[in-house]
């Protein structure tokens, strides 16, 4: 995930802002849209990330990452299991610095709406992505068979954690 997409409109075409330190890290010069402001304070503070994705006839998977003194634990829990399936991890927090980098300031996912929903689809892709801070409100984001413009990218990056309980 090296290429930066903009978290509006998904496209690649993105300048640092000149004025970054007021309006926004990056500017998108397809869309025109700022975001990154502030995304390394939410990121040191962040100590929980929270996702959880699926549906009525597939049940539900989830990734739940807890920062401690010293690592994190990773509880990952596969679609239409019962509780005991879960696998618990450790990682450092190095590893859990990593994922909140790719969080914040790849995926930009403090740019994201918070709901995403069609109205007109009754079933299908439920979703929601939540994370807790040391020092600021909690930041919730959801959807309903709509998605964020990276999407598809937090998928492939969270995939090799869900392979291991799929």
């Amino acid at each position: 995930m090296n290429d930066l997409k903009c978290p509006y409109c998904g496209q690649e075409m993105i300048r640092v802002s000149k004025d970054a330190l007021t309006t926004g890290k990056y500017v998108c010069e397809t869309c025109g849209k700022r975001f990154g402001l502030k995304s390394n304070e939410a990121m040191n503070d962040c100590d929980t990330f929270y996702f959880t994705m699926g549906g009525f006839h597939q049940g539900f998977k989830s990734i739940l990452i807890e920062e401690r003194d010293s690592y994190a634990d990773i509880t990952l829990t596969p679609s239409l299991a019962v509780s005991d399936k879960a696998i618990h991890l450790r990682i450092t927090l190095n590893e859990w610095q990593n994922i909140k980098d790719t969080l914040f300031q790849e995926l930009f996912v403090l740019s994201w709406d918070e709901e995403y929903y069609d109205p007109y689809i009754l079933d299908g892709t439920q979703w929601e992505l939540k994370l807790t801070f040391d020092s600021r409100r909690d930041f919730e984001i959801s959807g309903s068979n709509v998605f964020p413009k990276l999407f598809d990218d937090l998928l492939n990056y969270l995939k090799i954690y869900f392979e291991q309980v799929e």
